[in-house]
């Protein structure tokens, strides 16, 4: 779900957004692996990104089933959990991964976590080097938001940690994935204050 703008005053089903703009807030669910559009809804910005997911997103299991797919991961971000339909995913063999809202509870879950349970995040290369490795060019962009003084959030560290969770709306729990960031927020050369956020993921994985 992403707000599509538009200038135009007389285009029909417009509204206006939650951040202002005008235009439209279309759904799409594509295949992960080819990015082709499965189904493609046209909706006014003023919609909510979940509504109506849950049933375009049954609608495109039982394409990929009919067109001969043997396994499902469904993914979307914290605005398509859809809980209400975890269960029954589940019970159809269907795969998911959801992101899940940062929410008062579970952040206090995931402080509780014993240190000794958080392992590093090793996240994989973007590329494979075929010849050399080459001198990494100056970051420009960060030089000039030390020169200016704007302020900066660095990234120092990453972990995992995990435990199950049983949201609400479901009859069993899940395995929810926490990546910790330990965020280091400075202002010109200055570091001010240091951060940690929580990101959490919910899977039958």
């Amino acid at each position: 779900g992403t707000i599509a703008p538009t200038t135009g005053e007389c285009k029909g089903g417009m509204n206006i957004s939650y951040n202002g703009q005008w235009g439209y807030h279309p759904l799409l669910i594509s295949l992960a692996n080819t990015t082709e559009p499965l189904f493609l809804v046209n909706r006014p910005a003023n919609r909510p990104s979940h509504e109506g997911a849950d049933g375009y997103m049954d609608e495109a299991i039982s394409l990929c089933r009919e067109a001969g797919f043997k396994s499902i991961l469904m993914r979307g971000d914290t605005d398509f959990t859809q809980t209400w339909k975890l269960d029954q995913w589940d019970r159809e063999g269907v795969k998911f991964l959801f992101g899940i809202d940062a929410v008062k509870s579970l952040v206090a879950r995931a402080d509780a976590v014993p240190e000794c349970q958080w392992q590093p995040l090793e996240r994989p290369a973007k590329y494979t080097i075929a010849t050399e490795p080459r001198a990494r060019p100056e970051n420009v962009k960060e030089q000039v938001v030390k020169e200016k003084a704007f302020k900066n959030i660095r990234c120092v560290s990453e972990q995992v940690a995990e435990m199950a969770h049983k949201p609400d709306r479901c009859s069993k729990a899940y395995r929810l994935v926490i990546l910790r960031k330990n965020l280091s927020v400075e202002k010109g050369d200055q570091r001010l204050f240091d951060e940690i956020r929580y990101f959490f993921y919910l899977t039958n994985v």
